[in-house]
């Protein structure tokens, strides 16, 4: 051991933006831009695959992502459900999506340590409750969220985690609307009669 030395960690993490404002309707779309940061060290890529608990999954599909940094996707397909169940550690009672939503730098190029956009996501939305909901990236095998480095070896991804909230669609709230001004005007005429 030689007395001074000091060997610098690595570190990775995913963050993410919602250029909607993270309110949406139950039957909409919305666009996640997400970022990665990571150092000290050069990469050549990463593997990440979203998660939400099992009653929620059916709610949300991933329809499309458009890649940036790395730009060779791992797994390009569509529609990327919600539908692989994980079941160890802190995943265990989510479904995450079954395709691997990472990608590669083009072989032997490497991306340096920072904080990189690496992809939007389009999401829709079918008939999804009112309410909040959170989404994480995986933690655990089989799906551990990794960053692979210069000599091949897989960093893990630390679990991260965005929000948002399902509002009622336009139509339903003009719907209550009318709904609520016809109970008031029979409310009213019953009350009139009775004077």
């Amino acid at each position: 051991m030689t007395a001074g030395t000091a060997f610098s960690q690595h570190t990775q993490t995913l963050s993410y933006a919602q250029p909607g404002g993270g309110i949406y309707g139950q039957n909409g779309t919305f666009t996640l831009d997400v970022s990665l940061t990571f150092g000290p060290y050069s990469s050549y890529g990463l593997s990440y695959w979203l998660e939400l608990p099992n009653a929620q999954a059916s709610f949300f599909h991933i329809t499309a992502e458009t890649f940036l940094t790395f730009t060779d996707p791992t797994q390009p397909n569509w529609p990327n459900e919600f539908n692989f169940p994980m079941t160890n550690g802190v995943d265990a009672g989510y479904m995450s999506t079954s395709n691997d939503l990472g990608a590669t730098t083009v072989f032997p190029a490497t991306v340096g340590p920072g904080t990189y956009q690496i992809s939007h996501i389009t999401f829709s939305i079918t008939g999804a409750p009112l309410g909040n909901y959170t989404v994480y990236s995986t933690s655990t095998n089989p799906k551990p969220s990794i960053v692979t480095d210069t000599d091949f070896n897989d960093n893990a991804i630390p679990r991260s985690f965005f929000t948002f909230t399902i509002v009622p669609e336009p139509t339903t709230l003009a719907l209550l609307a009318l709904a609520g001004a016809g109970l008031g005007l029979i409310a009213y005429r019953r009350r009139s009669t009775t004077r």
